[in-house]
């Protein structure tokens, strides 16, 4: 497996860990849910950071998703971990993970996640 679709395995894996985290349960609930907060943001991190990893020409191949914006978010949570807006972080598992779970799962082959 190339070092690139190692990172983007990362992405997927760490996505789908963060849908899962949060499966059944409601805005007040992951508001009240300090380990389920803290799981989904660490989740977060190693998006980004398998982000930033990634080749540039992985990143101009697949231009339609937002690998700046997950990069960036990466670097809110770990430098800004004082000031985390959970509200962002609600709206980013409820409205892009779905899309970037998506988008990833037609670049990965599907042997390459077990």
């Amino acid at each position: 497996m190339s070092r690139d679709m190692a990172y983007l395995l990362d992405i997927l894996l760490h996505a789908k860990d963060a849908r899962d985290f949060t499966a059944g349960i409601d805005r007040d609930t992951f508001f009240s849910d300090h380990k389920c907060q803290f799981a989904v943001i660490r989740c977060f991190e190693v998006i980004g950071e398998a982000v930033k990893r990634l080749s540039r020409d992985v990143q101009k191949t697949y231009p339609d998703i937002p690998w700046s914006k997950m990069a960036k978010m990466r670097d809110l949570l770990i430098h800004a971990y004082n000031r985390v807006d959970l509200d962002q972080v609600w709206d980013t598992i409820q409205s892009d993970i779905p899309t970037l779970i998506s988008a990833l799962e037609r670049i990965i082959p599907p042997e390459e996640e077990t």
